[in-house]
């Protein structure tokens, strides 16, 4: 015979902090710890819409689906991108006429962009088919050696990998927004700034001398793209003011 005692509401047992047994409910101390975030952060991403809602357990308590988790990440990886929280509420709420809205997929949708990117060999159909391109847009990049052309598979078959893929769902993200080819093809034009670029990167990797689990060198790629994309952004707020300030 089952007793009252063991049919406890699941909300009242998840007071520590930890997923709870009724399907993956956080608190707000939990969600803090995961994303790095404070708590005082996520209650202002709450309060001005950026966040919904958690389901409230009473006056000073709230319960936190996981998937919050992944939309803070998502938020953090848009301002890192030097968006506002303006545009990024309106991405993360996928406003249909936000001119983000097309550029910027939502994480919930079943866009190319908001996939992720398989580890292994890639065939052409499956290209294609994650990345959004269409045959032309597709044949005219190969052409132009925007994406590198096809390799051959361990199946023998012609295939992509990750980085490709990465690529094409960037220029099929920037198609989206209504920019024509004749401006992606351009691109090319900075082939010798990318190369550039390259040999000043090489010269980092080649100078480091503490390496440690940490201090690898796709780390320090990655601390280096840190370092580029933040110089450009200070460059683009000059070339173009408004860069942050999404208009409708």
């Amino acid at each position: 015979m089952t007793s009252s005692g063991n049919n406890e509401n699941p909300e009242s047992q998840t007071t520590s902090g930890i997923i709870s047994p009724d399907g993956g409910i956080l608190a707000v101390g939990e969600l803090s710890k995961r994303t790095g975030v404070t708590t005082a952060t996520i209650n202002y991403y709450v309060r001005i819409g950026v966040l919904p809602p958690p389901r409230k357990t009473s006056r000073t308590r709230a319960l936190y689906p996981a998937d919050f988790e992944s939309r803070i990440n998502k938020i953090k990886a848009l301002q890192a991108a030097g968006l506002n929280l303006k545009g990024i509420k309106q991405v993360v709420n996928g406003d249909p006429n936000s001119p983000l809205a097309s550029a910027i997929p939502d994480d919930r949708s079943n866009a190319p962009s908001a996939q992720p990117v398989p580890s292994g060999p890639i065939s052409i159909a499956d290209f294609l088919t994650q990345s959004g391109l269409d045959d032309d847009l597709y044949d005219k990049l190969i052409s132009a050696g925007l994406i590198r052309s096809p390799r051959t598979g361990p199946d023998g078959a012609p295939a992509h990998d990750r980085r490709d893929l990465a690529a094409a769902r960037a220029f099929s993200r920037l198609t989206s927004a209504g920019i024509e080819y004749s401006l992606l093809e351009r691109h090319t034009e900075y082939n010798p700034l990318s190369k550039a670029e390259a040999l000043f990167l090489a010269e980092h990797l080649s100078s480091s001398t503490r390496r440690t689990s940490t201090n690898q060198p796709a780390n320090l790629v990655a601390a280096f793209d840190s370092i580029r994309r933040y110089l450009r952004s200070l460059q683009l707020d000059e070339a173009y003011p408004d860069w942050r300030n999404p208009t409708t």
